[in-house]
């Protein structure tokens, strides 16, 4: 491995991915954002070598395979072997039922919370593979492993995990490991918003926890940091939850007493 890795993320000019591009940087890695967002991203990027930081931006739309493809042959054309690739690009749904939901809603979160994912591992595996060497994080959510009503979302995501223990094994015997984080209830600027209109209630997502906190965003951002590193050598096919333990607390609250 090269003396400064190179880590591209997707999705990441704001919100979790912007903040796991900063700790890589950090960390020492030089980063590549890839995003439809191009002012965030371009503005994320600057503000990483402003301070001190290696970054670059790179136009992605992760539902389109032409573009997953050109994206990460122009990035290897213009730095080299990537190192490390997070597949963060993702996003929400509103909580509906199954006749509520709009089928182009559904067909959306399909397109980029699985099949971008798809796309962007069947484009980086080939490469990782031939050079024996490698870390895909692939980013779940806790939707993906409870029930939730998040009628597309939530089994898009318990996709992304099943394929992440797939790919585990498949590119194990290449040397290339492929793990997945399952943030909770993260306090995100959009969640924040969503708070301050009274959407959502930030009082009761805390309540909803072990801990009586919400994830932060850069602790989703230090277990990719961990799970990507040498001190993770062993570690493949994982999901690791990153979420207060609102998963055991909601199991736990429930037992009838």
């Amino acid at each position: 491995m090269s003396e400064q890795r190179l880590t591209v993320i997707t999705g990441a000019a704001r919100g979790i991915g912007e903040t796991t591009s900063r700790r890589f940087s950090k960390g020492g890695d030089k980063v590549v954002i890839g995003d439809v967002l191009d002012d965030a991203g371009a503005d994320t990027v600057a503000s990483i070598e402003a301070g001190g930081g290696n970054a670059a931006y790179y136009p992605l739309d992760v539902t389109d395979e032409d573009s997953v493809n050109g994206f990460v042959e122009q990035i290897e054309r213009d730095h080299g072997p990537i190192d490390v690739f997070i597949n963060n690009a993702g996003i929400m749904q509103d909580g509906l039922t199954i006749e509520e939901l709009p089928m182009e809603e559904h067909d959306r979160v399909w397109d980029v919370d699985y099949r971008g994912v798809y796309l962007c591992c069947r484009a980086i595996v080939p490469r990782m593979k031939e050079r024996k060497r490698g870390v895909i994080g692939n980013v779940a959510s806790m939707f993906g492993i409870a029930p939730y009503m998040v009628t597309a979302y939530s089994p898009a995501k318990t996709a992304v995990i099943s394929l992440t223990e797939i790919l585990a094994a498949e590119c194990g015997p290449h040397n290339v490991r492929v793990n997945s984080v399952s943030p909770g209830y993260v306090h995100t600027p959009m969640m924040q918003g969503r708070f301050d209109t009274g959407i959502r209630s930030k009082e009761r997502m805390e309540r909803d926890s072990a801990l009586g906190a919400m994830t932060e965003m850069l602790d989703v951002a230090e277990a990719f940091w961990f799970l990507c590193s040498d001190k993770a050598k062993a570690i493949t096919g994982v999901n690791l939850p990153v979420d207060c333990g609102v998963l055991v607390a909601n199991s736990y609250n429930a037992f009838p007493r």
